[in-house]
């Protein structure tokens, strides 16, 4: 059975807030994530019917203010019932080692959305996939990637696609 694991960057936030845990998204960031949203539903639509993960299984956000806005436009742009299980320890300055490990327990889930920031994303990705954190793609706002494995594990994925926000 293959692992699926959908990594997104929020979308595009305000500067201003009293603390960067605080930062709202931008009118801009809303229009990101539903856009994002989009594509993600008419990839899961679109799925084969051989494709063991045609839906996603559980949704994980950071706690930060504009991962939560893009979290809800995501859920209700695909129309996703589920958990979403708010985590706080997929924020910033997070480890890719310690949310490989974390990643790791939710694998009977068959696919997981995360919803979290940079630096961490680009560094887990690079992380799963080539084993080396400085060989992520960038991911700019709203960005999301695809990645397949046999099992979370350092070097494991496989990157199916990345899709940039076009906004």
């Amino acid at each position: 059975m293959t692992f699926r694991l959908y990594i997104m960057r929020h979308g595009d936030a305000l500067m201003r807030a009293s603390r960067d845990s605080l930062r709202p998204l931008s009118q801009l960031g809303h229009d990101q994530a539903i856009g994002t949203a989009r594509h993600l539903y008419s990839h899961l639509c679109s799925a084969s019917v051989n494709e063991t993960n045609k839906s996603i299984g559980l949704i994980l956000a950071s706690p930060y203010l504009r991962a939560q806005e893009t979290t809800r436009r995501v859920v209700e742009g695909v129309g996703y019932k589920d958990e979403v299980l708010t985590c706080d320890k997929i924020t910033p300055n997070d480890s890719p080692d310690s949310v490989i490990k974390l990643l790791s327990g939710y694998e009977s889930f068959g696919s997981v959305l995360m919803v979290s920031h940079q630096p961490l994303v680009s560094g887990l990705i690079g992380r799963l996939v080539s084993g080396h954190f400085h060989e992520g793609p960038p991911m700019g706002t709203a960005s999301i990637v695809c990645l397949d494995m046999p099992t979370v594990g350092i070097g494991m994925a496989e990157l199916k696609w990345v899709k940039h926000s076009e906004l």
